[in-house]
């Protein structure tokens, strides 16, 4: 990875994000007009899905799907299918803050949360929530069936869309069993390839990619590519939820513990008595103490169990430059510059 490539994705983002956050305003704003005439609850989740979408998303996403298309003609074609996957991943976020019951998103209100108070109920509340989330994913269909080529990529770009989505569920329904906590347990990193990687970095690409027209051997490559990003990109997520700083990422930390999530970090601690005590005290109990909490934050950091996440991250990236070096020669410079400085501002984020 060189600096110029980082910077390079860099100023992609940057452009990325200014042109998907004025479409997304310009877009979104009749169809939440449109809601509240129906009813105020058609308006409020319609309202809801609006403001989430628009609270300062990094835009990561979009911008994936710039460089898979490969190209700097990107912003003629592209901008529905980004729009497309930020609106995935707000119908995503909701039902995820839903069913984690985490107060805050961005920085303010979970869309359930807010919907409750709106509402006056916590079952009037999370029902529109789980409507909120589904308007979001009828909105991301549409968005992406707005873009102008030839339908053969259209519908191509379609199935990648519906695979990507039929991956997060499954991963979601497979995550599933760990918290059960019965019978044998898909791997931490199945589970990450599944649910986040898929719509976080594989099926972005694919959509650019089957928009550009590229044929099944280089989208291929891009999947190649993207898993292993993917998981590296989870597991950094699973580090800031723990020692990274609230007021950079969004939400708050140490709520995969109280939740008993089965992060890495936690498959990390198995097998070591001392910390499976400390962890008994704390996990997956939402009233779990300060302390206790504080002693399962240090002895992760003591027992090493961050240090070798942190060390799969690096291999995991090292494994997407080595994929990135073997890719086809016809890929564009632009192109590989981008998914260059992607593995950066993807695996080695600080929020």
């Amino acid at each position: 990875m060189t600096a110029p490539n980082v910077a390079e994705f860099a100023a992609l983002l940057a452009d990325v994000r200014k042109r998907i956050d004025a479409r997304l305003v310009e877009w979104l704003r009749p169809r939440v007009s449109a809601a509240t005439e129906i009813s105020e609850e058609v308006g409020m989740a319609a309202a809801a899905v609006q403001d989430l979408a628009l609270r300062g998303g990094k835009r990561m996403r979009a911008a994936l799907v710039a460089a898979g298309f490969g190209d700097r003609s990107w912003p003629s074609v592209c901008e529905p299918a980004m729009m497309a996957v930020e609106l995935l991943q707000t119908y995503l976020l909701i039902h995820d803050d839903w069913m984690d019951d985490d107060p805050v998103r961005r920085g303010g209100p979970s869309v359930h949360v807010s919907l409750r108070d709106k509402l006056g109920t916590r079952t009037l509340g999370d029902a529109a929530a789980i409507l909120a989330g589904d308007l979001a994913s009828g909105y991301a269909q549409a968005a992406l069936l707005e873009t102008d080529l030839p339908p053969d990529r259209v519908l191509r770009a379609a199935r990648a869309f519906a695979r990507t989505q039929v991956d997060v569920v499954t991963g979601q329904l497979a995550e599933m069993r760990g918290a059960r906590r019965t019978g044998p347990l898909p791997s931490v990193e199945t589970i990450h390839a599944l649910k986040t990687a898929s719509y976080t970095v594989t099926g972005p690409l694919l959509l650019g990619a089957t928009l550009a027209g590229a044929d099944d051997a280089r989208c291929a490559e891009l999947e190649r590519f993207g898993r292993p990003l993917g998981i590296a990109f989870q597991l950094r997520d699973d580090l800031l939820g723990v020692f990274g700083d609230p007021s950079a990422t969004g939400k708050p930390i140490w709520n995969d513990i109280r939740q008993g999530k089965r992060t890495t970090l936690v498959t990390e601690l198995r097998g070591d008595a001392r910390a499976e005590a400390v962890l008994e005290r704390a996990f997956g109990k939402v009233d779990a103490s300060q302390a206790d909490l504080e002693a399962v934050v240090r002895v992760m950091d003591e027992s090493g169990a961050r240090g070798r996440v942190e060390a799969r991250i690096r291999e995991l990236c090292d494994e997407a430059r080595r994929v990135l070096d073997a890719m086809s020669p016809t890929m564009t410079e632009e192109g590989r510059a981008w998914l260059d400085g992607a593995i950066a501002a993807l695996g080695e984020r600080s929020a």
